[in-house]
């Protein structure tokens, strides 16, 4: 009997936890800081009597992001029977409905979307769990695929990983902004350019922690930017991503292997395109250049290959 246990993802799950907890918890510890000090002096101001409060705002908002994550990501365990959550355990003749890629409500502090699963059952009960928290996520909904919807013994399978050599002679159908006249890429070079001008201009005097901050702080904000400038090429059997300034990345996908691409934005990130494949494993790539008439073009091409696009961003007239 097939047995898929679910595993929290390594750095979506933990290390993005770990690092927001430190993180919150910093700020809380310097108001707590910043207030004993102050109200230590004779005849402290009234409105820092205050700080400790942000302080203990700051603290609540650590733990409770702790409590939200680890509650919304229980320990799934599924065989060809029942589905565990956590310590809650249902038979799995008694799901009404599976529905297996779109936005789900992940609580935080508030709700807000998340791509993931939604399982239905019969007395009205509702699970659902998210993609990002699960590296194997993919596994659970190909076994409820499999089993549930299509009713057919459970193999595990894996999409081939496609050889670049594949393209080399396709002709290339490219979508794609300009990053110099898009917002990101004045982002990105902008602020570089302010930094070289400043360091160029005061090499002689620049004391050397200066230099050193604008070499790594450069490094990051390149690095995180160009992170963020994807673009799209298609030919009549392949889909590729490619990258502005990582020039030798290149992510290769058959058309045929593609069960869905959604346009969505998260936060502060610039518009996205996620692939979700046949065996469900899902890849993010944020694209801040292409403007929106680029990305309703794109919908239409892919549509006329036959792959479902799920449109969450960009208007459509």
């Amino acid at each position: 009997m097939t047995v898929i246990t679910s595993k929290r993802h390594p750095v979506k799950f933990y290390i993005v936890l770990i690092f927001a907890f430190l993180f919150i918890t910093a700020l809380g510890t310097l108001f707590l800081l910043v207030s004993i000090d102050l109200l230590q002096k004779d005849n402290p101001e009234t409105k820092n009597y205050f700080l400790p409060i942000f302080s203990i705002v700051f603290y609540f908002l650590a733990f409770s992001m702790v409590y939200a994550y680890w509650k919304s990501s229980p320990r799934i365990s599924i065989d060809n029977h029942t589905i565990t959550f956590g310590n809650e355990r249902f038979n799995l003749i008694d799901i009404k409905n599976v529905i297996l890629t779109g936005k789900m409500p992940f609580r935080l502090f508030i709700k807000f979307p998340m791509e993931g699963t939604a399982l239905i059952f019969n007395d009205g009960t509702v699970k659902y769990f998210f993609d990002d928290l699960f590296s194997n996520s993919w596994e659970i909904k190909s076994f409820l695929e499999q089993t549930l919807i299509n009713k057919t013994e459970y193999i595990p399978n894996q999409i081939e990983k496609v050889d670049s050599n594949s393209i080399r002679f396709e002709r290339l159908e490219i979508f794609k902004g300009n990053q110099i006249t898009s917002l990101r890429g004045i982002m990105l070079w902008g602020l570089i350019g302010f930094f070289s001008f400043l360091l160029i201009s005061k090499i002689q005097t620049a004391p050397k922690g200066f230099m050193i901050f604008v070499a790594v702080f450069g490094t990051f904000w390149f690095l995180l930017n160009s992170w963020l400038m994807h673009f799209f090429c298609m030919t009549n059997d392949y889909f590729i991503v490619k990258s502005h300034n990582f020039i030798w990345f290149l992510k290769i996908y058959r058309i045929k292997d593609i069960k869905e691409i959604v346009f969505e934005t998260q936060s502060k990130q610039p518009n996205s395109l996620r692939i979700i494949t046949n065996d469900f494993r899902t890849k993010l790539f944020p694209a801040g250049t292409l403007r929106n008439n680029t990305w309703l073009e794109l919908k239409n091409r892919l549509e006329s290959k036959g792959v479902k696009v799920r449109n969450e961003c960009i208007p459509e007239e």
